[in-house]
This record gives C-alpha cells, structure tokens and sequence, in this order.
C-alpha cells in the first residue's frame, strides 16, 4: 500500500543503481515523500469509516487488527490520529 501511495501522490521514484552482488542502492531518500505514503497507505488501509465500524462491532483490537490484515500497531495509531478513539472516549 505504501509503495501505491507514491503512485497516487505523483511522487517521482529515486534512482537505484546495483552494486557488486547486484544489490540495489538508492541514491538519496526524500524523507517528505515516504512520510506522506506512510500517511496515505494507512488511510488507505483503514479509513475513517472501517474505524468508526470497528469501535462499533469489534471491541477486541486484536481480533480486528487480524480480520483487517494490518497490524495491530498500525490500527492503534490509525485509531488514534483519526480521532476516532476520542470520540468514543
């Protein structure tokens, strides 16, 4: 999900060169443009609405962390920033 949210921001790839054994290095790493795919990859993932749903029906994080395929971490903190967890406070 965080590699298509580059996508749908417009965001331009790095240029990669290979290395001896054929690894891949990148040449720099624009820390503006991941922070805004992190944003919208977990937005993506778990929008407001599937929050609110969850705070509704699934009172185990657990359980909805896996029936959601995120971790658990990231629907903490999507619960958390979207406010949604103060509005069920």
């Amino acid at each position: 999900m965080h590699e298509l949210a580059h996508h749908i921001l417009g965001h331009r790839p790095n240029p990669l060169d290979a290395s001896v054994g054929d690894f891949l290095m990148l040449h720099s790493y624009d820390r503006k443009q991941e922070e805004e795919a992190d944003w919208l990859a977990s937005c993506l993932l778990l929008p407001r609405e599937v929050l609110v749903h969850i705070k509704r029906r699934e009172p185990d994080t657990f359980v909805a962390a896996k029936k959601y395929g995120v971790s658990h971490a990231m629907l903490k903190y999507r619960l958390d920033i979207s406010g949604v967890n103060y509005q069920f406070a």
